[in-house]
């Protein structure tokens, strides 16, 4: 026996309409639930983005309220600090007129070391290891 012999090729089987119809409903339905598939995946998407969106308009607007917020207690530090300089101011200024001035003497002292324990927390503070910041 050689190895040259071939065997005849069998002809492909015939369908029948029924199977034929039967795989095109499978097909049919295979696609419809694609189709379903993708338009879930699109709503989903679309949801995320909505989510997203509001929660960078969220983030935006705690921003805006913390500068708001940072801004008033600025301006107010300012205002506090620049009546008690023109207090400070006028007493000095009525001392003087009275002839106080020892009186004078003894108040720069104390704005002195107000100003220098003030300076001093501030150097101290700067050097100690900052605390994480909270997300």
């Amino acid at each position: 026996m050689s190895g040259n012999t071939k065997l005849p090729k069998a002809p492909p089987p015939q369908l029948k309409d029924e199977t034929v119809q039967r795989m095109l409903d499978v097909q049919q339905a295979k696609l419809a639930l694609e189709m379903k598939q993708a338009e879930i995946s699109l709503r989903e998407l679309d949801h995320n983005q909505r989510i997203a969106d509001k929660s960078i308009q969220a983030q935006a607007e705690d921003l805006r309220d913390e500068r708001d917020a940072e801004k008033t207690m600025h301006k107010h530090r300012l205002i506090f600090a620049g009546v008690m300089a023109t207090l400070l101011l006028s007493f000095v200024l009525a001392a003087l007129w009275m002839d106080k001035d020892a009186m004078v003497l003894d108040v720069i002292k104390v704005v002195i070391g107000f100003i220098g324990g003030w300076g001093g927390s501030l150097a101290w503070q700067s050097q100690r290891p900052s605390k994480p910041q909270e997300s």
